[in-house]
């Protein structure tokens, strides 16, 4: 058809497939087991709306990740009314992973990396963006949990904030500032990031979380297309930059983008009982700030726990969360800024409305 998202996919997609090192990157094919769930979360011309977007490979013996990647959607199905979209760029399938169970789960299969481009398997966060053809879409790590409905806004203003007149994705202000400018300002979490001709910060360090919409799909198809063949984009060499966290932060920076989101997960997930629920304001204080964006500290989201390993520690949050005292009671304040939780991000920006982020 001649709509805008299916031009920004034959964009984007246009130089991947034409190249045939790439092109074997480009295909994708459904879990057969998922044809009924298919057609519930994709319309008739191939499109999801909005979704949820995870990447992963799980070993024949099994190992964590399936397991992982089962909560992450379970959390999914029990606290959005969004879908989610797997792509497993592994050679099994995750067991764990079935239709009956998760209605609004679609499986996706595409190929791993060559070996020989020694390439970080995170990489293939970038391709499952292409790949999941949602018109809006948030990547997802497994070691992620969403925790309370208030999440599924983001989707809804990932589609407000990424348009045609600002076409990047955007990502979570990170803990870490990265900014080799900020070296002797004795401030915050401090892990300086340089590379090879890397261009001057245009906001502070994102976390590997990107949202998009399609009008960002060319901007993910050239950083990707640059990375597999190890080529410079923007005058930016890529061969060193080892992650897709590198990556997406120097191609923003490169190509002048200047949104952020809020912070909106945190370490692990005891922030639900250390913090969230007792409305105790999280350490260090200030959080994270740095001199330059966020000098009082970085306003954050409680709305996804991350980097939680221990899939039975994340089933103890599961049944914390489903205990019906918490259930049928007034939920906490998700949003934390400078010592104060807020209902909502609109009532944290009245009492600070020079943030560097929005939510």
């Amino acid at each position: 058809g001649g709509s805008s998202w299916n031009a920004n996919l034959h964009e984007a997609w246009h130089q991947l497939c034409q190249d045939s090192q790439t092109s074997p990157y480009m295909e994708v094919f459904l879990d057969t087991r998922f044809k009924e769930n298919y057609h519930h979360v994709y319309k008739p011309d191939g499109w999801a709306d909005s979704a949820w977007v995870n990447y992963v490979a799980v070993k024949k013996s099994g190992g964590v990740f399936g397991k992982l990647t089962e909560r992450l959607v379970e959390s999914i199905h029990r606290f959005s009314q969004h879908p989610i979209i797997v792509v497993n760029f592994g050679q099994e399938a995750p067991e764990e992973l079935s239709p009956r169970r998760f209605p609004r789960l679609v499986l996706l299969h595409a190929r791993g990396f060559d070996p020989a481009l020694h390439l970080s398997f995170n990489f293939n966060k970038l391709r499952a963006i292409l790949l999941a053809q949602a018109k809006v879409g948030t990547s997802l790590d497994s070691d992620m949990l969403l925790v309370g409905p208030q999440a599924d806004q983001l989707l809804n203003r990932t589609a407000e904030e990424i348009t045609k007149k600002y076409r990047f994705p955007m990502m979570p202000t990170h803990f870490l500032d990265r900014d080799l400018r900020d070296k002797n300002s004795g401030k915050g979490n401090f892990l300086p990031y340089s590379c090879k001709d890397c261009p001057e910060p245009t906001m502070r360090w994102g976390q590997a979380q990107p949202t998009w919409t399609h009008w960002s799909f060319p901007f993910v198809s050239r950083w990707l297309m640059a990375k597999v063949k190890g080529r410079s984009q923007n005058g930016v060499p890529t061969d060193d930059i080892a992650e897709d966290e590198d990556l997406l932060n120097v191609a923003l920076w490169s190509e002048g983008a200047t949104k952020s989101w809020c912070a909106f997960q945190t370490g692990g997930i005891n922030f639900l009982w250390e913090n969230l629920y007792p409305q105790h304001p999280p350490g260090p204080y200030p959080y994270y700030e740095d001199p330059r964006y966020f000098p009082a500290g970085i306003p954050v989201a409680f709305w996804f726990g991350h980097a939680e390993k221990d899939p039975a520690h994340i089933d103890n949050a599961l049944t914390f969360l489903s205990d019906s005292s918490r259930i049928n009671t007034q939920p906490p304040k998700p949003f934390y800024h400078n010592m104060t939780f807020f209902a909502s991000f609109k009532e944290l920006k009245q009492a600070y409305p020079d943030l560097k982020c929005t939510l």
